[in-house]
């Protein structure tokens, strides 16, 4: 079962903002060792990121944020910023790689106006 969490973002998480945050999370010296592939998957429904030929991270396609109501079913006592129009649910793996993806999605987040709350 891999580890989930949900992005709410004031702008929407795309294959831009997961290659924006691929460039925040690694230094230049990784990114020149580490071959890393951001690809879309099912006409862009989901995208991941693949290094070393390990999937890191799945991002499924940003859907806008719920009623309140709904997010409160859903997400339960999660803390969303108040401008968030975006939810994207993203999920890493539990091997040590995930780690990384973890770090993408907190980054993705951030550069698109929004946080990330990881559910576990």
């Amino acid at each position: 079962m891999p580890r989930s969490s949900v992005a709410f973002t004031r702008e929407p998480i795309d294959i831009e903002a997961l290659a924006e945050a691929v460039s925040a999370v690694l230094t230049p010296e990784e990114l020149a060792a580490t071959p890393v592939e951001i690809r879309p998957l099912d006409d862009g429904a989901a995208a991941q990121v693949v290094m070393i030929d390990r999937v890191v991270l799945t991002v499924l396609r940003p859907r806008l944020v719920p009623a309140p109501a709904e997010l409160t079913r859903v997400y339960g006592a999660a803390e969303v910023p108040a401008d968030a129009r975006w939810s994207t649910d993203c999920f890493t793996t539990w091997e040590p790689e995930g780690v990384i993806g973890l770090r993408l999605v907190d980054a993705a987040a951030t550069a698109r106006g929004g946080t990330a709350v990881h559910l576990g």
